[in-house]
């Protein structure tokens, strides 16, 4: 296959599908000959990641401090934001298309083989980690920071043994598929904790964090949390951070203050890890994280774009503390939602920071009507505008008078298709 076709075969996957166990995705990884090459090996080693919101921050710090202290070091982003190849680097760099072709053709026939079995076939998020995980066997990668899909317990990425996890924060969101209190949500995204492994744990409510903590001690894993054994505090060169063990003062180059809390949990996680050996290097490694699509500015005709993956209430109650920081000041937001999540909660937070909305669709299966969420948020006292497409919305944007910023949020796969367009023109 070339790398179109191989898109192509793995698009046309089962859409995500939980399983009562990860029986399907260990019996996939066997027979593509991962043994070994899961935590359960010399290299290479991982720290997984998990969490509401932040956990690709976290993943982002973790891969920039172990790629400038010199370890060949592969990571795995869900979900991608512009290109598909985002989700599985190296070293910074994603994945080649040619490499993806390769790697594709050679898995295809393992998946085929088992939808003749009693596992059924894999899923398109099974293939594209099984993907990540022999890619990075072949580049012998030393260390992974590898991001969870979904929860925690029942990922696909959840059969490997960390060298430490970290659980950023806990918050509503995927109800329907992680339960619908702060409790059960912890519970699914505790279950990357493995028997005797560290893991560090965010600041969040007690409901959450007293859940994570019973399966710790169930686990007997050594547990930092962030406010009791890791302590952070803002000072005019970033963010010092201090743990049992050591103390260090870095700048993070991702925008905001909650992202010197997620810099808290990355440097915990690295020193649970074992992943430390040149501290000189951390600055740096902070200095140079990146994200797609988090509070990301791009300018076109004439406007700044600031584009921004927040999709829950949590995490636009962030966003709307970062622009009032940022003193970024949007008259219009386009956006679109999806389907499972609450209109109400997601855009209360942002009354008093937005004049209107521009409701777009968003191209994914479970995008919410354009219309009903055009309805909720006229309910709310919102001005709303429907638009066709993303493109039609982004040119109306962009003849609005009196106003320079424009605000793009309520999807990572909105998000996505408004930067690719911004950056095509």
């Amino acid at each position: 296959m070339d790398y179109h076709q191989a898109q192509d075969y793995i698009a046309s996957l089962a859409p995500r599908g939980w399983r009562l166990g990860l029986d399907r995705m260990a019996e996939f990884a066997r027979r593509v000959g991962l043994t070994g090459s899961l935590g359960d090996g010399e290299e290479p080693k991982y720290i997984h990641v998990a969490g509401t919101n932040g956990k690709g921050s976290v993943t982002a710090m973790v891969q920039s401090c172990l790629i400038e202290q010199g370890y060949r070091t592969g990571s795995f982003y869900s979900p991608y934001v512009v290109d598909p190849r985002e989700r599985v680097q190296f070293n910074r760099e994603m994945i080649s298309e040619a490499d993806l072709a390769a790697i594709a053709t050679d898995l295809m026939p393992i998946g085929e083989s088992l939808s003749e079995t009693d596992f059924g076939g894999v899923t398109e998020f099974e293939f594209k980690t099984a993907l990540g995980f022999e890619f990075w066997k072949r580049k012998q990668c030393e260390w992974v920071a590898l991001e969870v899909g979904l929860g925690g317990r029942l990922d696909a990425t959840n059969i490997i043994e960390p060298a430490a996890s970290a659980i950023v924060s806990i918050s509503f969101d995927h109800t329907h598929i992680l339960g619908d209190t702060l409790g059960k949500i912890a519970y699914e995204k505790a279950g990357i904790i493995k028997p005797g492994k560290p893991v560090v744990v965010g600041e969040m409510p007690d409901e959450a964090f007293l859940e994570i903590e019973e399966v710790a001690k169930k686990m007997n894993a050594p547990l930092w949390k962030v406010g009791r054994e890791v302590t952070w505090e803002a000072t005019e060169n970033g963010v010092r951070i201090c743990t049992p063990g050591s103390t260090v003062e870095v700048k993070p180059s991702l925008f905001g203050e909650i992202q010197l809390h997620n810099a808290a949990v990355a440097y915990a996680a690295l020193e649970m890890a074992g992943a430390i050996r040149d501290p000189g290097k951390l600055q740096e490694g902070f200095a140079h994280a990146y994200l797609p699509g988090r509070f990301q500015l791009m300018e076109y005709g004439g406007k700044r774009f600031l584009c921004d993956g927040a999709h829950n209430a949590d995490s636009a109650k962030v966003l709307s503390h970062m622009l009032k920081e940022a003193d970024f000041r949007p008259k219009v937001c386009i956006t679109g939602m999806l389907t499972g999540h609450s209109p109400e909660d997601f855009y209360g937070n942002l009354r008093g920071l937005v004049n209107e909305f521009y409701v777009t669709p968003i191209d994914f299966h479970r995008s919410m009507n354009p219309k009903e969420l055009h309805e909720s948020l006229k309910a709310m006292g919102f001005r709303a505008t429907n638009f066709h497409t993303v493109k039609a919305a982004i040119d109306a944007a962009c003849q609005v008078e009196d106003t320079e910023d424009i605000l793009i949020c309520g999807s990572f796969y909105l998000v996505g298709e408004a930067m690719r367009l911004l950056q095509s023109r």
